[in-house]
């Protein structure tokens, strides 16, 4: 059975926070309050689900901005011996292979 007294207390804090404009977690952090105290009663009341309370947020999103233009991939730092080759993406294969010949040789 409901302590009618405690459910008129949250009847009172409910309509409150609807009335708030404000999200769940910043309301009850102002309050005192936990989430799942506030959950347990609008469950409890049956009131709306708090969903339909919240603002909606809008973003703007760019779709014909290139994944790779986005951030560029980072160069590798190859070692060998007291050198350092840096290979960034796109790299010539055929170019490094040579690289590395020579750097054998040295």
């Amino acid at each position: 059975m409901i302590d009618t007294g405690l459910a008129d207390l949250w009847k009172k804090r409910l309509a409150e926070y609807k009335a708030s404009g404000k999200s769940i977690t910043a309301w009850c952090k102002e309050q005192g309050l936990t989430e799942g105290q506030y959950h347990y009663w609008r469950r409890k009341l049956g009131s709306e689900p708090t969903i339909i309370d919240q603002p909606v947020k809008w973003v703007a999103v760019d779709l014909n901005v290139p994944a790779e233009k986005e951030r560029p991939a980072d160069p590798i730092a190859v070692h060998i011996g007291q050198f350092t080759v840096e290979v960034k993406p796109g790299f010539d294969e055929s170019l490094l292979r040579n690289i590395f010949k020579v750097l054998k040789t040295v």
